[in-house]
């Protein structure tokens, strides 16, 4: 049962609607609540992304629990799904009509950032076309019949590194991964980078370039192909360009992400950062060898809270566009 000034909302997803590194108060869920709450909605939300998420099969459930205990969440594993969370936020029933508002973020972890990075993978278009063409668009078309009177926003993504990046901070930030750039992606014992050359540099970027341009195509490609089929998606279904800057990425001039310091630990605020740590040996046995390498440094490439903002603000600015009087605004 709901009140006329309920406002129920779910957000699924990976670790940008988690808030990876984020105080609860600083995550970009929170933020757009907090915004809702000002205007005198009463908001209900379902918080369900977690950080590794993928966006895996509608008809293929991994059938593998969510992960439990302090700072679970922090910790990069595929399971649930963004598919599950669906499930899980649906509670058994077919649809809920009481949902207002759905937000949802994936597509990176089915890609692999270890793909996306590495320059020897020669079918980085394939597999984005597949996770953002194929896999987004039956997510979207989920979403929609499962939430019949919500407003979907589904949220992009950013350059990791651009020009602008100091060379060393990328290298740094490359090591906290995981990846000998010499043997990429396999190494995770040998941590050694030694030289960036600008080659190689200008590869990193294009292909991190390529991953932002050609996953927005597709969502935006997805959105349009469903509004062919049901008209109505274009009043419901709305796309979230965050647009963060060249000067937005790691190691560069206005960070929106957060990096690594000098020693590789993390930045995000040290009881989050050992948290995290804590939680995956804890659950060690659900990751691969490269992310319990690289799991204790999981917020490199995140958002921090600038960027957080950042993204809540492109949020509430589509869900202003999409129900106006929501906001005071008559039509």
């Amino acid at each position: 049962m709901t009140t006329d000034n309920t406002f129920k909302m779910v957000v699924l997803g990976e670790s940008i609607l988690w808030g990876q590194g984020l105080y609860d108060h600083q995550k970009i869920h929170t933020l757009v609540i907090a915004e809702l709450k000002r205007l005198g909605l009463d908001v209900a939300c379902n918080f369900l992304a977690h950080s590794g998420a993928i966006i895996g099969e509608p008809h293929t459930p991994s059938e593998l629990p969510p992960l439990e205990g302090p700072y679970a969440r922090e910790v990069p594993v595929s399971e649930p799904t963004l598919f599950e969370q669906i499930e899980t936020a649906l509670g058994g029933a077919d649809r809920d009509a009481d949902v207002k508002l759905v937000l949802f973020s994936g597509g990176v972890n089915d890609v692999d950032t270890a793909r996306i990075i590495n320059p020897t993978n020669l079918r980085l278009n394939e597999q984005i076309d597949d996770a953002f063409g194929r896999q987004m668009k039956l997510l979207i078309e989920r979403a929609f019949y499962a939430f019949p009177n919500a407003i979907i926003i589904v949220t992009g993504y950013y350059l990791f590194f651009s020009d602008v990046s100091e060379k060393v901070l990328v290298q740094n930030a490359l090591k906290a991964m995981g990846f000998n750039l010499s043997l990429m992606p396999q190494a995770v014992g040998e941590i050694v980078v030694d030289v960036l050359g600008s080659v190689l540099t200008d590869t990193l970027i294009e292909r991190c370039t390529r991953f932002r341009d050609r996953s927005h195509e597709n969502i935006r490609d997805a959105i349009v192909e469903l509004t062919s089929i049901a008209p109505e998606v274009q009043g419901r279904v709305f796309f979230a360009d965050p647009k963060f800057k060249d000067e937005n990425a790691v190691g560069a001039p206005e960070r929106f992400l957060f990096g690594v310091n000098a020693d590789l630990s993390p930045q995000d605020p040290t009881d989050i950062a050992e948290g995290r740590r804590e939680a995956c040996e804890r659950h060690a046995d659900r990751l691969s060898p490269l992310r319990q390498f690289a799991a204790p440094r999981a917020t490199v490439g995140h958002p921090n809270p600038v960027g957080a903002q950042h993204y809540a603000n492109v949020i509430l600015a589509n869900l202003r566009f999409a129900v106006p009087v929501l906001f005071g605004i008559d039509d």
